[in-house]
């Protein structure tokens, strides 16, 4: 498996500089974007082809806290699919089911009704976040892949919450 950190010369960490990432992302894409390689032989388009994919796949990874997070636990030996396939607490569940109920009646709410509900799946995202690296940090796997199953629901109630906002 890849270490997308030592594409970006980082090490395997949660809290990493995004800005850094982000400005390494750009030299690295300079060096070996396709397009200057139009000239060269094919076996060489194909390979910053294949090189060119392989960073922004990497970037992609790094970039987003639930995608950095989960790759951080297949470094650590995880199989992320599996993990994905686990089932979270029932009463995690059962809150993400009200959440996901009020989110999808969010035009229907008033104004402040609409904070508060915003509000509550950000701080809910945040702590899980902060659970996460915490045990993460800690050297407790079970305990951060537990975590990140969690970390991964709220990332889709997140994304399903901007996608009402919008």
């Amino acid at each position: 498996m890849a270490n997308y950190f030592s594409s970006f010369d980082l090490e395997p960490a949660f809290t990493i500089d995004l800005a850094a990432l982000e400005h390494r992302y750009e030299q690295l894409m300079t060096i070996c974007h396709p397009d200057r390689f139009t000239a060269a032989p094919a076996f060489e388009q194909r390979a910053a082809a294949k090189r060119a994919a392989d960073i922004n796949e990497a970037f992609n990874v790094l970039k987003q806290p639930v995608s950095r997070a989960g790759h951080l636990l297949q470094l650590s030996g995880i199989d992320l699919p599996e993990l994905e396939r686990q089932p979270a607490a029932p009463e995690f569940l059962f809150e993400q089911m009200m959440l996901r109920e009020r989110v999808q009646e969010y035009n229907a709410l008033t104004a402040a009704d609409a904070a508060e509900l915003t509000s509550e799946i950000e701080a809910a995202y945040v702590s899980t976040q902060e659970k996460f690296i915490q045990c993460y940090e800690a050297g407790d796997i079970a305990a951060a892949s537990a975590a990140w199953v969690e970390f991964h629901f709220q990332q889709k109630l997140s994304d399903e919450l901007a996608r009402a906002r919008s």
